[in-house]
């Protein structure tokens, strides 16, 4: 009997293990559409649906919360650092950062904006929205993105992942970076194709074309790999052929 009450307390000692451990979802789907007509506060406390915030320009979007003393603070400022490296106006594109927590205000978002200000320009940060929603409207184009949280009351936090979402003028997501990993060129080319190659210089789109987009690492590849790839597949591709040939003539 002992031993029984041991073993189902070992059992349930490992589910609540797994279960401390286990992480939000995050799948983020590539055209996945956002509801452009969900109304969000910005910094102001002026109120927008995402359709007037986005106004027709391509977007990097971030979610998470004002408050995190984690993650959120760094990625924004790594993303603003970099948007002044690449080359683009700000005044062609948008950085949005939607908060998940229904609780924080446009004081919040404030505050927030006050940080970011310090890792860019007056006109890159012209280009930045940080937007709140007491009726959750926040967290709802997160689940629109494939990105779940966890609130953890205890300690006043969320549990989310992270990622930069390049997003089209019409609410699409088109690219999906993952924190910290990108670089400016990264940004550059991810506004630039969200844009539909309305922004940039001809470099990129001829880049865009020849180069791919490494889902593993989230990143651009560079033409030469590219290019050794193509060629790859086509050795493989010329082999499997003359082997086939030769098949044929000895059958």
């Amino acid at each position: 009997m002992k031993s029984l009450l041991l073993a189902a307390l070992l059992l349930l000692g490992s589910a609540v293990t797994v279960r401390a451990v286990e992480r939000p979802s995050f799948d983020p789907k590539i055209g996945a559409q956002f509801d452009l007509g969900r109304k969000l506060r910005d910094s102001s406390g002026a109120e927008r649906s995402l359709d007037e915030i986005l106004s027709g320009k391509p977007a990097l979007v971030v979610f998470g919360y004002d408050k995190c003393p984690n993650l959120c603070g760094v990625t924004q400022q790594a993303v603003a650092s970099d948007l002044q490296k690449t080359g683009l106006d700000p005044a062609d594109y948008r950085a949005l950062f939607i908060s998940i927590d229904r609780t924080e205000t446009p004081k919040d978002a404030a505050s927030a904006k006050e940080i970011v200000a310090q890792s860019t320009t007056p006109a890159g940060l012209k280009a930045w929205h940080f937007l709140t929603s007491a009726d959750g409207a926040g967290a709802s184009l997160a689940a629109e993105a494939g990105i779940h949280f966890e609130a953890r009351p205890r300690v006043d936090q969320f549990v989310h992942p992270i990622a930069v979402l390049a997003v089209t003028p019409k609410g699409r997501i088109s690219r999906v970076l993952p924190a910290l990993t990108f670089e400016p060129r990264d940004l550059r080319l991810a506004l630039v194709e969200a844009s539909a190659n309305k922004l940039g210089s001809i470099a990129d789109h001829v880049f865009l074309l020849c180069a791919g987009f490494d889902t593993s690492k989230g990143r651009y590849t560079a033409p030469i790999w590219a290019a050794l790839k193509i060629g790859g597949i086509a050795t493989l591709l010329v082999l499997a052929s003359g082997i086939a040939l030769l098949a044929r003539r000895r059958a």
